[in-house]
């Protein structure tokens, strides 16, 4: 056994004393020593994925669903830049990933040598920190020098708010154990902890905020893309104050929320009503909603608090005013002051009421809206999400997918939704992962995990079942309106002469052989009655994942959008 192997085997062992326990690897010959260190480990749960591109994607839909950092490991050269679309979006959504990238030795760069590329530093600012490693251990302080980088690395990824770090390993030859080599780990690894706080507001600012509170009337709180956090919800359920949740802030559960801003601000009347609000909340990631954006810029709130523990505060409102340094729980829970005059409490409980009243005649739209139109994505998503089986995990693709879930957000829904998360990849809001994320997500969920998406998406991401793992659990609603439509919903390409040649991207497939490939049990619906004939069976369990095809017209698509938002911005 060679010095140098043992010392990369260790690297396992200090992420299994950490409390790691997921590792998504690319096959490759660099990276080998690093492979027999976490599949040899009996505390590691490894998967193998080849497309890296894929891989990443999978090690953050894992991540998301665990809530700890997730190990990737690759070989050297463009290895590491397939990870670079996932490491982006994993920065934005502030989930946890270690990525290992094996190199050349230094003095092989630039050499001509082949797999070598310049590595470090390689995702820029899209990771928290990156590292490099020693590339020999021939010293005692070269061992130390690793273990102590390892340990920083996984302490700073999990640091408020989490986010990906990069770790650089330059491995010289051999990358192999002899035949009679066991693979073993020392215990006595270094370790370094760092330990989780919570952010308390000094006495003397809770006092001051809520001295402010309590003159405020016209509140508004926002709630941007965040995981589930049912003490949180039940927090805000108490407030007679509008709570607007775009369905990835899974917020579901709150009573007094207000899901369908994206239709309801199109409406001039409504926007007039509601004014200026005196105090904006807002708290979390991105928001979906183009037309919440755009009322709150041209209303501005006369003040804006946003509550964030931590890290870089964005002005997405352009109405900023203040930043407040703790968790939204500590927040509502001991700093938002309920008790005020009578009289604001009843231009509070007015105000709400503005909102929810226009959120009522919204939903009287439904369900006869659709009864004229042709089969459509906009009637897809309306009827999936209103029959989503409760306790289960939804993902929604990019591009128009996840739009056309945001207004519907599960409107005329019989069945609870207190337990069904929403995940998409809205940190850069590509297309590019979303099947992958899904499926990482799969890997090590036993809920349903339900993924619409795109023709577009889903086929630039086939590769996500390149592997050799059962997704039982995984069901997939593909829209194929055989060219992407998002062009056509949006203003600019749509007027645009020869727009459907440079915007729209036509293709002809199916995804029937694909599903044959892969093993997913296929089925297609091209007219209302097949769509709610099949859609019930595909929630029922199965030795194998499902995935039921919707075949639309994207000019169908087009005029029903359209004629929504017509309907929207003329109800009063």
């Amino acid at each position: 056994m060679t010095y140098s192997l043992s010392s990369l085997w260790d690297i396992t062992e200090i992420c299994t004393q950490k409390g790691l326990r997921h590792t998504v690897l690319s096959p490759g010959s660099r990276c080998a020593p690093l492979v027999h260190g976490f599949t040899n480990h009996p505390k590691m749960k490894c998967f193998t994925i080849t497309d890296e591109r894929s891989a990443g994607f999978i090690a953050m839909g894992i991540a998301q669903q665990i809530r700890k950092p997730v190990v990737l490991v690759c070989t050297s050269g463009t290895a590491g830049i397939n990870y670079f679309s996932a490491v982006a979006e994993a920065f934005y959504q502030d989930v946890p990933l270690l990525i290992l990238t094996a190199d050349r030795p230094p003095e092989l760069l630039d050499q001509q040598d082949g797999q070598t590329i310049q590595q470090r530093e390689i995702y820029g600012k899209h990771v928290r920190k990156s590292f490099q490693l020693p590339d020999d251990f021939s010293h005692p302080d070269k061992i130390w020098h690793t273990e102590r980088i390892v340990n920083e690395a996984i302490n700073l990824s999990l640091e408020f708010p989490p986010k990906p770090v990069h770790i650089n390993i330059p491995i010289r030859e051999p990358f192999y154990p002899k035949e009679t080599t066991k693979i073993s780990y020392k215990k006595e690894v270094k370790l370094i902890e760092k330990e989780n706080f919570e952010t308390v507001l000094d006495k003397s600012v809770v006092q001051k905020l809520q001295n402010k509170l309590q003159k405020f009337e016209k509140i508004v709180i926002i709630a941007g893309q965040d995981f589930q956090n049912i003490k949180l919800c039940e927090l805000l359920s108490d407030l007679e104050i509008p709570v607007i949740s775009d369905i990835i802030s899974n917020t579901h559960s709150i009573s007094n929320r207000i899901q369908h801003q994206d239709f309801i601000l199109l409406n001039d009347n409504f926007r007039e009503k509601i004014g200026q609000p005196d105090l904006l909340i807002t708290f979390g990631k991105s928001v979906i909603s183009k037309n919440l954006k755009l009322a709150f810029r041209k209303y501005p709130p006369h003040e804006h608090w946003h509550i964030q523990k931590d890290g870089y505060v964005a002005d997405t409102f352009q109405s900023l005013t203040k930043v407040i340094p703790t968790s939204e729980w500590y927040f509502f829970k001991n700093v938002f002051i309920r008790e005020t005059t009578s009289e604001i409490k009843v231009k509070r409980k007015n105000y709400l009421k503005i909102w929810t009243n226009q959120e009522t005649k919204f939903k009287t739209l439904f369900p006869d809206f659709f009864e004229k139109f042709k089969f459509s994505e906009s009637e897809i998503i309306y009827e999936t999400l209103r029959q989503l089986p409760t306790n289960s995990n939804l993902h929604l693709a990019n591009s128009m997918t996840v739009r056309y879930a945001n207004v519907f957000n599960f409107l005329n829904r019989s069945k609870p939704i207190e337990n069904i998360e929403v995940f998409a990849n809205r940190g850069t809001s590509g297309i590019d992962g979303s099947t992958s994320t899904a499926v990482g997500h799969s890997l090590v969920s036993d809920k349903l995990n339900i993924l619409i998406t795109g023709d577009l998406a889903f086929f630039y991401d086939r590769n996500a079942f390149w592997n050799r793992y059962k997704l039982v659990n995984l069901r997939i609603i593909l829209l194929n309106n055989h060219g992407g439509g998002i062009f056509t919903m949006i203003p600019g390409p749509d007027v645009i002469e020869k727009s459907t040649a440079y915007f729209l991207t036509p293709q002809p497939h199916q995804a029937r052989l694909l599903c044959k490939d892969f093993g997913i049990d296929y089925q297609i619906a091209k007219t209302k009655t097949e769509f709610f004939d099949k859609l019930e069976g595909l929630f029922l369990p199965s030795n194998s994942p499902k995935l039921l095809e919707c075949e639309t017209n994207f000019e169908d698509n087009q005029i029903i959008w359209k004629a929504l938002k017509i309907k929207a911005q003329s109800f009063n």
